[in-house]
């Protein structure tokens, strides 16, 4: 398990409240990105690695938050839940598309989104969404391929070793990039790239051999659970996780305590790949191919 944590920005218009340093009674919401947690499907099922594929548990760096909002009910449509944080999103790229420079990124400093009770609209919520725009995290993959692919590759050195790699994977449905960074290497794209991109940076000294390596690619899926999804599914393409409070969150009117809510965001198994020769391991230069980076559910609740 590893703690994650937000640094918030709330998108602001001229008729947005000012801020009232007075103000005492706030929303806490406490993000947990967690490798044991139940691993869903798209529509909230419980469900394991399917035979012929593959996967791991990454190391978080970064997660990347475009939106968080609070729905009363299954029956609420996605666009009338209460926003609680939301990010820019620009036309720069031709279509619209979430700003990546202006997204909501988790580290592991901080781990709570907090902002005043009086902000939020009173009432009872018995669901939280939140739109996931990116992660960047670590892995292990295996260099089998390597000697007939990598120049230079020392002669004699088995290529069967482990190393790590660093991902940014782009989930949103649309996302104008300018820059990313992963461990060593930065990529400039300026321009969009749909849900699924990724960017896998690998470094390492074999014997002496040292290599910094890039690659891009598309996952092929990007699993978004949605429990509610009869009754209220969210935009095509988007990655807006949706979970359920075991007991309805209640906001009162003129609140003059805290509420603390803690959400944990399921990790489990959520890198996956296609497994051609069955051993377990990843091997991309053996042509096997990332097949979901999504999210594996969200499991809010009030902790008072």
């Amino acid at each position: 398990m590893s703690l994650m944590g937000l640094v918030v920005i709330i998108s602001c218009s001229t008729e947005d409240p000012v801020p009232n340093p007075t103000e005492t009674a706030r929303l806490n919401i406490t993000f947990i990105m967690d490798d044991e947690a139940e691993r869903l499907d798209n529509l909230g099922n419980p469900v394991s690695v399917p035979e012929g594929n593959a996967a791991q548990n990454p190391d978080f760096e970064l997660l990347g938050l475009h939106f968080v909002g609070l729905y009363p009910d299954q029956f609420t449509p996605y666009d009338d839940g209460v926003t609680i944080a939301s990010t820019a999103t620009t036309g720069s790229g031709g279509a619209l598309a979430i700003d990546f420079n202006s997204e909501v990124f988790f580290n592991e400093e901080v781990n709570t989104l907090s902002l005043p009770l009086s902000y939020v609209t009173p009432g009872t919520y018995e669901y939280l969404r939140a739109s996931i725009g990116y992660q960047k995290y670590k892995i292990v993959y295996n260099l089998e391929g390597a000697e007939n692919i990598i120049p230079d590759w020392p002669e004699g050195v088995d290529d069967n070793i482990d190393v790590d790699a660093t991902v940014a994977s782009f989930l949103g449905y649309n996302t104008y990039i300018g820059t990313y960074t992963l461990d060593n290497l930065s990529v400039t794209v300026n321009g969009n790239k749909a849900q699924g991109y990724f960017g896998l940076e690998s470094r390492g000294n074999i014997n002496g051999f040292v290599f910094n390596q890039l690659t891009e690619g598309e996952s092929a899926q990007t699993t978004v659970p949605n429990p509610i999804n009869d009754t209220s599914p969210v935009p095509e393409g988007s990655c807006v996780v949706t979970g359920q409070f075991p007991t309805a969150l209640v906001i009162p009117a003129n609140a003059s305590e805290d509420i603390n809510i803690e959400v944990v965001i399921s990790i489990n198994q959520s890198f996956e790949w296609e497994d051609t020769n069955g051993n377990g391991k990843y091997e991309p230069l053996l042509d096997e191919t990332v097949v979901d980076m999504g999210t594996r559910g969200m499991f809010p609740k009030v902790v008072n």
